[in-house]
């Protein structure tokens, strides 16, 4: 069991001027400038801009050089931007509007707003350009997978890396830029989730169970070079995830599949193989709305997954066969008297040693709370827990003693309860408080808590001194 407990407070100023924590960004930003029609900046103009689903607002004012910066924006959109000016000696422009704004992971969106001195009957002109200094694609080396794009992408493992491979960076295996997946750091909403154990790269790899439902993601950003020092921690890729939140519309969905052996191949050549028996069912459902419109919001999500595949395929020699494909050397009586020894003597059940099952249940669950306290201060809490279990073939290892002779189908056949589980449970937990101080700073304090126990036990039985017979 390893405990690891993150405390980071992060404050930064909206032009990038940052304090290297161990917070990973969670939210994005809307950053630009209101021209006037000579070109010349305007100063005191107010922003406000609204997450339209969630009724979310946030508010800024230009500076002396035009430019204005919200940080802590949450991901996503739409959103709505709204430019507001009356200045003295009777300048002023109306109120003007951009629509259908997208607020990407870890990236500014860059908004410039040309207006026209005019009188107040008169009306405004606003159109978009692309900025240099705020130019969104200004990151480094990053890729963004959005919401849409999870839940068009095909998948069978329903897993991060079916999704990640979007960068061109990626190798096999969760390698991003050439290094060992385990050089990663895998954050969720600004908080680490890490492989603790060092010999999986991701969580969930110790059972091939998906920690968290990518149902209940909004957003992934991985990160090869980013310009963001909030952004550490790796050496391969920094994969930033956000989950979802709710809305002020109640919504659904729920859903059931399931495969089996028939997309199995089940000839070899000429030869027919037994291939045994796969199921594989995996059900649950997510729901969010609000609690309370435009200011308090909840999503929850709770999966339940089952494969059932053969622990072995090979079967013991009824005497007098040839020992070849899947039959064995091993003779099934002497399998079958020291079974019935060990059960007379020792009262212990060695269980079946051919044809039997290897099981790998997962339950999964996320419930997130979001509350805009006010038009500066946005509080969330996530919860999610993984709790799951495998089952895995005794040890061939040669650092055993016992070289290759278990790992040789032709040598060796071994009992079910001879085999061991992999345990993999997860907790974890993070809460973060994202505040807007004035018009040039901003503060991100985040806490967070995780639990990852990868324990080892036995499905049936009790444990009991090994035997290996020659």
């Amino acid at each position: 069991m390893k405990i690891v407990f993150r405390f980071a407070l992060c404050v930064f100023a909206a032009l990038a001027l940052a304090v290297p924590a161990s917070a990973q960004v969670t939210t994005g930003s809307l950053a630009g400038k209101v021209l006037n029609a000579r070109q010349e900046p305007v100063a005191g103009a107010s922003i406000i801009a609204i997450h339209l689903p969630s009724g979310t607002s946030y508010e800024s004012t230009t500076r002396a050089d035009g430019r204005f910066q919200i940080n802590g924006v949450r991901v996503g959109g739409p959103y709505s931007v709204t430019v507001a000016f009356t200045g003295g000696s009777g300048a002023a422009f109306a109120p003007e509007t951009q629509e259908n704004l997208e607020v990407f992971l870890g990236v500014a969106a860059d908004l410039v707003f040309n207006v026209k001195e005019i009188a107040v009957s008169e009306t405004v002109t606003v159109t978009a350009t692309s900025d240099a200094v705020f130019a969104s694609n200004r990151t480094g080396a990053a890729t963004a997978v959005t919401r849409q794009e999870i839940a068009t992408l095909p998948t069978i493992s329903n897993r991060l890396e079916s999704f990640v491979r979007l960068t061109p960076a990626m190798g096999g295996n969760m390698s991003f830029a050439g290094q060992d997946n385990r050089m990663n750091n895998i954050t969720v909403d600004g908080s680490y989730f890490n492989n603790s154990f060092g010999l999986g790269n991701q969580p969930g790899d110790r059972t091939n169970v998906a920690p968290i439902s990518m149902d209940a993601i909004e957003q992934v950003q991985v990160n090869v070079a980013p310009f963001d020092v909030r952004s550490g921690n790796f050496v391969g890729a920094g994969v930033n995830t956000v989950t979802r939140s709710g809305t002020n519309s109640f919504r659904g969905s729920g859903f059931y599949q399931w495969r089996d052996q028939g997309l199995t191949g089940t000839e070899a050549k000429d030869s027919t193989v037994n291939v045994g028996t796969f199921k594989f069912s995996n059900y649950g459902g997510w729901g969010a709305g609000p609690i309370v419109k435009n200011r308090l919001f909840f999503f929850g999500n709770a999966e339940k997954e089952e494969t059932e595949q053969p622990g072995t395929t090979f079967r013991a020699n009824r005497g007098g066969e040839a020992a070849a494909g899947s039959v064995m050397r091993v003779n099934a009586s002497d399998l079958d008297a020291l079974s019935s020894f060990l059960q007379q003597r020792y009262s212990y059940d060695t269980g079946p040693y051919q044809e039997y099952q290897h099981l790998t249940p997962g339950r999964r669950l996320l419930g997130k709370f979001d509350y805009n306290v006010n038009s500066r201060n946005k509080l969330s809490f996530r919860y999610n827990q993984l709790d799951s279990e495998t089952d895995v073939a005794v040890s061939n290892s040669s650092s055993l003693g016992f070289g290759n002779r278990r790992g040789n189908p032709s040598l060796g056949l071994n009992y079910q309860a001879s085999n061991y589980q992999i345990l993999e449970n997860r907790k974890s937990g993070v809460a973060e408080l994202n505040t807007v101080i004035g018009n040039t700073m901003s503060n991100s304090l985040i806490v967070g808590y995780h639990s990852s126990g990868e324990s080892r036990a036995t499905r049936i039985g009790t444990f009991f001194p090994f035997v290996d017979i020659l």
